[in-house]
């Protein structure tokens, strides 16, 4: 694998510099199952992140549902 293509992609998944060295440098030590589990906890990290923002966006719609309530019952 290139690092470099390693380097940016997890950078553009938003790693931090420090995370992506440490990976890095397990790759160019060609330790792969500590690069794979590196990235399995990068991925949960980022799962996690998902979730924390679905739960938001469901406040939200529950509130937009709250805001259109007083709309239908005006209109029956």
């Amino acid at each position: 694998m290139n690092t470099g293509n390693a380097k940016q992609c997890l950078a553009d998944v938003g790693c931090s510099p420090s995370k992506a060295e440490r990976i890095i440098t397990f790759l160019e030590a060609d330790q792969l199952p500590e690069v794979r589990q590196a990235l399995k906890c990068l991925r949960c990290d980022l799962m996690e992140e998902l979730h924390r923002a679905q739960r938001r966006v469901d406040r939200i719609d529950w509130l937009i549902r709250e805001t259109e309530k007083p709309q239908a019952a005006a209109t029956k």
